[in-house]
């Protein structure tokens, strides 16, 4: 375990324990320390797993194949792809169609570009970019474990690797994103600065993470899905983000709010802190349920999806949503 003495974002050592937290998601029994620093704000696991330590919190299922999923999730798949590739073709329409942005990753297209995206689990969204906009070169990282005849299916470019150990040109990239990858690195302040470097001046890298300033944390607190501890060794609000594009002379250009599955990590949240309280793991119960297409079970989470999609649409509205994209420009 590598204790942390100073704040990853300002050097700061005035350091305060916030709580103690546990693998809710996965239900694993050990202990976690969970620290704030007191100066910027940056929340992190202290002491956090090592390198080898942190792959054996990352089982067999973590990814899936491309393609693979329930009927309701290859359902969700082509309407994501569907207001995804209108999106990419006409990102203006999406201020006046608020009600699809949390459906859709942001990206800037830009003809024969070259695009990274880091951490890209299974290369969904890799294989998805390449159906939409065939004139780009697209590449992946994913220092993980996934299906390398998988990725050789679908004619993805990945490799098993991580971003500093892969010494990329100065000035490759025209668009470089991190969805939900930057909480799992063990140090922010560098891997931004090698992003900065690989970055094309003037074009786009953005990152979207949980948010630790939603309603939901504030709300459920350690029992909030995104702590996943301790695969999410830090946990940023949209001002700690901006602070690091600041730290790696990047500039800020917006956020977003919200993804598709903020009302999962409510209803994961609840069932958490409920799990908490009778000792029992409702969540893991709700997954095997829907896992099995126990009618009942699917037909409930459905219902409860339904009920808090406008809660979570105000939340983005206002800024208290439990996910954020943040756009920077080198």
């Amino acid at each position: 375990m590598n204790q942390l003495n100073t704040c990853n974002l300002c050097g700061s050592e005035n350091l305060a324990f916030v709580d103690i937290v546990h693998d809710y998601n996965r239900w694993y029994s050990w202990d976690f320390k969970l620290y704030k620093c007191k100066d910027c704000g940056l929340m992190f696991l202290n002491p956090q797993p090592d390198s080898e330590e942190i792959m054996e919190y990352y089982t067999s299922d973590y990814y899936q194949k491309i393609g693979e999923g329930s009927g309701i999730q290859k359902v969700l798949r082509n309407l994501i792809f569907f207001v995804q590739k209108i999106y990419v073709k006409n990102p203006k329409i999406f201020k006046m169609m608020f009600f699809f942005s949390p459906y859709v990753r942001g990206i800037k297209i830009i003809p024969n570009g070259k695009y990274l995206d880091v951490g890209c689990g299974n290369g969904a969204f890799l294989y998805t970019m390449q159906k939409i906009n065939p004139s780009w070169e697209y590449q992946g990282i994913e220092p993980g474990e996934f299906d390398q005849e998988d990725m050789n299916k679908h004619n993805l470019n990945v490799i098993k690797w991580s971003l500093e150990s892969i010494h990329y040109p100065d000035d490759y990239f025209d668009n470089i994103t991190l969805n939900h990858v930057f909480e799992h690195v063990s140090d922010p302040s560098e891997t931004i600065k090698e992003l900065r470097r690989i970055l094309k001046p003037g074009w786009i890298l953005i990152i979207a993470v949980p948010n630790s300033n939603s309603l939901t944390y504030k709300l459920f607190g350690k029992y909030f899905r995104h702590i996943d501890a301790p695969r999410h060794l830090f946990h940023y609000s949209d001002k700690t983000l901006k602070k690091y594009a600041q730290k790696a002379n990047l500039k800020y250009i917006k956020t977003r709010y919200g993804a598709f599955w903020d009302q999962t990590s409510f209803i994961a949240s609840w069932s958490h802190y409920m799990s908490s309280i009778f000792w029992w793991n409702l969540w893991k119960k709700f997954n095997n349920g829907i896992g099995k297409k126990n009618i009942f079970i699917i037909s409930i989470f459905i219902l409860l999806y339904i009920i808090l999609t406008p809660l979570t649409l105000l939340l983005n509205l206002i800024r208290y949503g439990d996910s954020i994209e943040v756009w920077m420009r080198k």
